[in-house]
């Protein structure tokens, strides 16, 4: 099955294993997806449709329309709520609990901002 994966990734100037750690999956099996000698499942699909913000039609080679208005607005719906959520259980903690948290996620992107 030809895809656009490889054309996508290349214009993100992402390498196969960069993409690959960012789905969750080996390289070896992105490498086949994009070679076409294997076939990603629906969840990588969408996996990587939302990666490069574009619509899955897109990337199966059956639609010319990259973006689809309806589908961006879905996903930032999404991520919208889940942030709300996320803020919504941040006020909900005291000072201290908010403190360890922030250094907590601070620690783990790499960034030494302690509160």
């Amino acid at each position: 099955m030809k895809t656009r994966i490889r054309e996508l990734r290349l214009e993100r100037n992402l390498t196969q294993q960069t993409l690959a750690n960012h789905l969750g999956i080996n390289q070896t099996s992105l490498s086949k997806i994009e070679r076409g000698t294997s076939t990603p499942d629906g969840m990588l699909l969408i996996a990587l449709a939302r990666t490069f913000h574009v619509t899955t039609d897109y990337i199966l080679f059956l639609s010319e329309e990259r973006l689809n208005a309806d589908y961006l607005l879905a996903d930032n719906m999404f991520h919208l709520k889940k942030y709300q959520h996320l803020i919504t259980v941040y006020q909900k903690m005291n000072q201290k609990q908010q403190e360890h948290c922030y250094n907590f996620l601070c620690s783990m992107l790499g960034m030494n901002e302690e509160l």
